[in-house]
């Protein structure tokens, strides 16, 4: 069994820290029951940068065992995420952690695994070891990260991305199913289960689609686009047309699709389906309107088109989106 590393830094969340060691506690005491032995089981110790204590967002005070070192090939290395301070204060925080993520190359090329979840998947991210692979991070910080990370495949629709050796997780609380999937691949299925409901660990919970809020992107300086933009907004029942669009903006369509994709990332139609998926999103939270009468109020005429596109987008049929998100 390889031993568990816990990096302790300022600011990180305290429960992003401690709630796997408990699910590791859990896992122990169930491989006990289950296996009559002591060996085998998880083993973990907590460090920071300098061996001194830190504290976390919400002012917890936290002792570790020591410092960061180079570890025995085949550790675990387990960051937590960090308290968001918006755009600007971040990268300043990921810049004064570069102690940390040097580190973290060198652990994984010494043959560690590591895993993140949430913000800690930028300091991963930092490391460069993600270039070409996919991972995820939490829902509302899916721009970010993409903007940031252009090489890296981001797949912001799962809760947690493995890779060989690199595990990233979604929004904050999915450090409770990375922690799970090393009990499960150490432990076995079953006491991963005794785990999950020991603790009530919603081992269904794979997706962050039903909770993603499809961006608008209009963080560039486009004129232009940024007018096209609201422009779909403003218009979002009326039937697409690349070629119209151009012509009221004053532009040929090859322009408009050539700027628009710069800027956004996304091509006009694309963007107004995601337009249009956020409203029907909201219809279906806070109205009792049918799938058919929200599908009409949107645009589609085609109610197996649109459902087709709600769930490609949200992981969820309307019926189902509306089951657990209505008011």
């Amino acid at each position: 069994m390889p031993k568990v590393y816990i990096v302790a830094y300022e600011g990180c969340y305290a429960g992003s820290l401690v709630n796997p060691q408990d699910l590791y506690l859990v896992a122990n005491s169930h491989w006990r029951e289950q296996y009559k032995r002591q060996e085998g089981m998880f083993e973990w110790q907590v460090l920071s940068e300098d061996g001194g204590a830190v504290t976390t967002a919400s002012g917890l005070r936290i002792a570790v065992d020591g410092p960061l070192t180079e570890l025995p090939t085949d550790s675990i290395v387990v960051v937590p995420a960090m308290n968001y301070p918006g755009g600007r204060a971040f990268t300043h925080k990921l810049d004064a952690m570069r102690g940390i993520i040097d580190w973290l190359g060198r652990q994984y090329h010494n043959g560690c695994i590591i895993c993140t979840q949430c913000t800690s998947s930028f300091v991963l991210a930092e490391t460069g070891l993600l270039a070409g692979l996919s991972a995820t991070t939490s829902w509302w910080l899916a721009e970010q990260f993409q903007q940031r990370y252009p090489d890296i495949r981001l797949n912001a629709g799962k809760l947690v991305v493995e890779e060989p050796r690199l595990i990233t997780g979604g929004a904050n609380g999915a450090e409770m199913l990375t922690a799970l999937l090393l009990v499960e691949r150490y432990m076995g299925k079953a006491v991963a289960s005794l785990c999950a409901k020991t603790l009530l660990v919603d081992t269904n919970l794979t997706q962050q689609a039903p909770y993603l809020i499809l961006p608008r992107q209009q963080t560039h300086n486009d004129s232009l686009v940024l007018s096209v933009q609201d422009s779909l907004e403003k218009n979002l029942c009326a039937p697409f047309s690349l070629d119209k669009l151009a012509k009221e903006h004053h532009v040929s369509s090859r322009t408009l699709m050539r700027r628009f994709k710069e800027a956004v990332g996304d091509t006009p139609n694309s963007y107004l389906q995601n337009l249009r998926i956020e409203a029907a999103k909201k219809l279906l939270e806070s109205t009792g309107l049918s799938a058919e009468m929200v599908m009409q109020r949107i645009g589609y005429v085609d109610i197996s088109s649109f459902n087709r596109l709600f769930q490609r987008k949200t992981g969820l049929t309307p019926r189902a989106y509306r089951q657990k998100f209505s008011h």
